[in-house]
């Protein structure tokens, strides 16, 4: 009996305690699916910042997109962040193209301040350009916009008096790798840093999305901008943590009708992503979130052992209880994780591969623990110290 209180424990109940926090979260942010908003009689004047570093594959694509919104009062800033590929080049080609509703800036290899990282200058370089605009849209290069991104997402943040607005993208997945790996990272990542809860103006909780991120130019710079979270590699999260804290309204929203993203493809790519933004976010002194995350998926195989036990049980002795938590377990962890895959815009066939997918989650999370304690990262050839929080005036 106490062997079944032990797993019940660490087993249905854990997963129906997850399933509880993703089904209040999903709740709290599905405001820009529920109703379209009217945009103000003054249109504000919005500048969308998009930094590139190597991305010639996707930047085509991605400002195209941008620049087809149907909005009319926005023009373009795109960075070329050092760039090694022809990325500026093909943003040289498109400049013209837009007929002055892009404008491109060159960051030069040697222009790197010290102490900043890459994104963030790009950010704040793209941020000190947009001279005129009442909000600052910023959009990551491997992001493709609806036409109506701007206009809904402005709409509500008009209407409702928020001072930033991000929203979760839909995961463009094409590999089977992709398929089974990036929705249930990302749904954990979701629910492991409560994220509904950046909706919530009387807590102190708060995480971003920085693939389309919505800011009043007037909070954005009473905070410092980017300069205030220079050295931090999860930027995105940082800032909204620091708009939050000085009382800004912020939220977080499903957006996955209105953008998709294209994330890592490789293990490689999975690895030092994921490790990079679950260590970034949870920061070296809140590694335990991690720790009980990682004990919690491992004991999400219990559920195997405990399937077959009650089965054995039932044949041998007429006892059906281990064989009813076990079902029970299964039934919240698939009911879980269909609600992942499905909300990123997957299909949820791939959560029957949990044993495999759970096993390299928990590599992940396992690597993201040992980032948290060395505070050293690795992202796209670089090896860089993870800082704590910049003051900034």
């Amino acid at each position: 009996m106490v062997l079944l209180s032990i797993y019940i424990l660490i087993g249905p109940l854990a997963w129906l305690g997850l399933l509880v926090l993703l089904l209040i979260g999903r709740s709290r942010m599905m405001r820009l699916r529920q109703k379209a908003y009217p945009l103000p009689e003054r249109l504000p004047k919005v500048t969308v910042i998009i930094p590139a570093k190597d991305e010639a594959e996707r930047i085509e694509q991605c400002v195209r997109s941008v620049l087809a919104m149907d909005f009319a009062s926005f023009d373009v800033i795109a960075i070329d962040d050092r760039s090694r590929d022809n990325t500026g080049q093909i943003l040289d080609r498109l400049e013209p193209e837009a007929k002055g509703r892009l404008r491109v800036v060159h960051v030069a290899p040697d222009a790197l301040p010290a102490g900043w990282l890459g994104k963030c200058n790009a950010l704040f370089v793209g941020s000190r350009a947009a001279t005129q605009s009442d909000w600052l849209l910023f959009v990551d290069s491997d992001v493709i916009v609806q036409q109506d991104a701007l206009r809904a997402t402005l709409a509500l943040a008009a209407h409702r008096k928020y001072d930033v607005l991000t929203i979760l993208t839909r995961l463009e997945c094409d590999s089977f790798l992709e398929r089974m790996m990036l929705p249930l990272c990302a749904g954990l990542w979701s629910v492991m840093f409560r994220i509904s809860l950046t909706n919530d103006d009387n807590g102190e909780t708060a995480a971003a999305n920085g693939q389309f991120f919505l800011v009043r130019r007037t909070a954005y710079e009473a905070v410092g901008g980017h300069a205030a979270v220079r050295d931090q590699i999860v930027e995105d999260v940082e800032l909204m943590r620091l708009l939050k804290s000085r009382g800004f309204r912020t939220r977080f929203m499903f957006g996955s009708h209105l953008a998709a993203t294209k994330m890592h493809s490789t293990l490689r790519q999975m690895f030092h992503g994921w490790g990079r933004i679950f260590s970034g976010t949870a920061r070296r002194e809140t590694a335990p979130i991690l720790l009980a995350t990682t004990f919690l998926i491992v004991a999400g195989f219990s559920v195997y052992p405990a399937l077959f036990y009650g089965i054995v049980r039932i044949v041998r002795v007429g006892d059906g209880i281990w064989l009813l938590a076990g079902v029970c377990h299964w039934l919240l962890m698939m009911l879980f994780l269909a609600m992942i895959y499905r909300g990123s815009g997957n299909r949820a066939r791939y959560m029957h591969l949990f044993p495999v997918s759970a096993s390299l989650l928990v590599a992940f999370l396992a690597y993201s623990l040992r980032l948290c304690r060395t505070g050293r990262v690795t992202w796209r050839g670089t090896q860089f110290s993870a800082g704590a929080p910049t003051a900034t005036n």
